[in-house]
């Protein structure tokens, strides 16, 4: 596959996740005042659930059409994250800084917990800060995959 047309796809993708945050600003905007009620976070769980899911997207493309080389096994999903911190044979640069990737973790984390769980198991003292983080974890993150875009393009 030629190099634009990956760049293309993951451009999309970050145009979707974009969409995502326009979407759901109001809410995010309303939690910063005050806390969800049981529907808001449910909606919230979604959100964090979508974003993350994004981002494996695009990952899981550069790994894929790339690196040539997608993790598989039990914890494919936290070998996939890990791999986009390091170089491969196939690419000079990484996709992630240390501190995007650190942060990055938690909503993978939160991730597996929201598609194992109930809604009535969400705890909004364990969401809180990866909800008001959010927007600023989805800036820096969408800068280290433009930046990665630019030295593969």
């Amino acid at each position: 596959m030629p190099p634009e047309k990956i760049v293309e796809e993951i451009e999309t993708e970050c145009k979707r996740i974009e969409q995502l945050f326009h979407d759901y600003g109001p809410l995010l905007e309303k939690v910063k005042r005050r806390e969800p009620d049981f529907f808001e976070m449910g909606s919230l769980a979604l959100l964090l659930h979508s974003f993350y899911n994004g981002l494996e997207n695009i990952f899981n493309r550069i790994a894929r059409k790339i690196d040539k080389n997608l993790p598989d096994g039990r914890e494919w999903h936290k070998e996939l994250l890990d791999l986009m911190t390091r170089q491969t044979e196939k690419r000079s640069h990484v996709v992630l800084s240390d501190r995007t990737h650190k942060e990055l973790k938690e909503y993978l984390g939160f991730r597996h917990f929201s598609r194992h769980s109930y809604a009535f198991d969400l705890n909004w003292d364990l969401m809180k800060d990866l909800v008001l983080m959010l927007e600023d974890i989805k800036e820096r993150t969408i800068d280290d995959i433009k930046s990665f875009l630019v030295t593969f393009g």
